[in-house]
């Protein structure tokens, strides 16, 4: 029945509808009806010419008839959803050869199977079958490709709820046909990415991958799983991905300039980050508005392989001078608890970014709404506050790693205005120059070989 929750298909057309998806949607099954005031045609002989996609979601054995169907018609590109194929059954699986065999007699290109496809948030084209929230999928710069239907999921929710966004999302599957090498030359030619982002359980050519890698201008981040004997078996099963010698792919990674990542978040992380400037060296002025977090943030540093240079004398009396109650001894990391003048974090700011020996600085800003009586009414709006902060980076061309810490919703504000990366925490904000590091210290290590 159309209108049965069994029928995954629906979900397809109602996320793309939801998305905002303007281009003509043909539903085809075996039962007549209407999904979503669209009428389900029976006879997929009779759709119209000039289809550019289709979306196969039909038990596996029907696949490759399906997939002739679609060569006859003219379809040349297809998403194929359907699971049960190499990932279930590894002994000699007709099937697969069945799909690759009419594949090759049309020249169809295929994503899948065991995928849910590709999520846009240009064109509105959402295939996933699962019910998804559409509508909160928020553009950004990050094109990802994913070898899994959760994972694809949960990222498209984490880089839209960060507020970071994405561009497309490729949920990559078995790869039997297109692989992450054919997804990844696309998105390093795609006017809309700026970033690239990868979930692989399995690298299927390491060789063309670091190749693409070194020549990116794109910066390449990728989340490597299935790297234990405990992974392997399910990871196999979920979507029949071999994996590698991890501390050869690592290596291998490493030398390539790509940036590896731990987990989902991790990946958002990176995102912001990489908007920055580029982080020339490892020596950081790092200054806080609490004395608690200057500790912490000390201890951040050390832990992500930064250094915190002493600052000049002159300097250093020139910054006390703002102070109120004189209590507070200033150094690197630098405790701004006892000033409450906004000149005198702008001075400080201006004149950091401005040391040969100073590489980025790390700002980690009290927030309230209070605290613009607190600096005299001169803090600014959220708007000029990311809005100056982004300038002086740009100025010095040296990253500002920002952020706040505050009630969430207060923290929530400042991201949702995506002008400038806003990080969750201070310990979050030396992570993040941990990866832009790790990244430009590959990169010049590629162009001086």
């Amino acid at each position: 029945m159309a209108d049965s929750p069994r029928n995954l298909a629906k979900n397809i057309i109602s996320n793309s509808v939801e998305m905002g998806f303007k281009g003509a949607i043909h539903p085809v099954g075996r039962e007549s009806g209407n999904v979503h005031g669209r009428k389900i045609i029976t006879d997929p002989l009779s759709l119209p010419q000039g289809i550019e996609l289709a979306v196969i979601l039909v038990p596996a054995k029907f696949v490759a008839e399906t997939l002739d169907i679609c060569g006859r018609k003219g379809i040349l590109h297809a998403v194929i959803s359907t699971g049960g194929f190499k990932e279930f059954n590894d002994q000699d699986n007709q099937a697969e050869r069945d799909i690759v065999s009419v594949a090759k007699r049309y020249g169809i290109r295929f994503i899948g199977p065991n995928c849910i496809g590709v999520i846009c948030t240009g064109s509105g084209l959402c295939t996933p079958f699962n019910p998804m929230r559409a509508k909160m999928f928020k553009k950004g710069p990050v094109g990802l490709i994913v070898q899994s239907g959760g994972v694809t999921t949960q990222s498209a929710y984490y880089f839209s709820e960060e507020h970071v966004g994405f561009s497309k999302i490729i949920s990559a599957g078995n790869k039997l046909d297109l692989n992450e090498i054919d997804f990844l030359k696309y998105l390093i030619r795609d006017k809309d990415t700026e970033q690239i982002h990868m979930y692989l359980e399995s690298i299927e050519d390491g060789r063309e991958l670091i190749r693409l890698s070194k020549i990116s201008k794109k910066p390449i981040v990728i989340f490597k799983a299935n790297i234990s004997k405990t992974a392997s078996e399910i990871a196999f099963s979920h979507t029949a991905a071999l994996s590698n010698d991890d501390q050869i792919v690592d290596g291998a990674l490493r030398q390539a300039g790509l940036v590896r990542v731990e987990d989902i978040h991790h990946m958002t992380v990176a995102a912001k980050a990489l908007q920055l400037p580029p982080l020339g060296g490892n020596r950081l002025a790092v200054i806080s508005l609490s004395g608690g977090f200057s500790v912490i943030l000390g201890d951040a540093c050390e832990r992500y392989g930064f250094k915190c240079p002493s600052l000049p004398s002159e300097l250093i009396n020139k910054i006390e001078g703002f102070r109120r109650a004189g209590v507070i001894r200033m150094s690197n990391p630098m405790d701004f608890g006892d000033v409450h003048d906004i000149r005198a974090l702008v001075f400080t700011l201006e004149h950091c970014l401005a040391l040969d020996n100073i590489d980025g600085v790390v700002l980690s800003f009290m927030y309230e709404p209070e605290m613009a009586k607190i600096f005299g009414g001169e803090i600014g709006s959220h708007e000029q506050m990311l809005n100056f902060i982004k300038k002086m980076c740009q100025e010095h061309n040296k990253p500002i790693a920002l952020s706040f810490f505050s009630e969430r919703r207060h923290i929530e504000d400042f991201k949702k205005l995506n002008t400038f990366p806003v990080f969750n925490d201070p310990v979050e904000s030396v992570r993040g120059l941990r990866v832009l590091r790790s990244y430009w210290k590959s990169k010049e290590r590629i162009y001086e070989i």
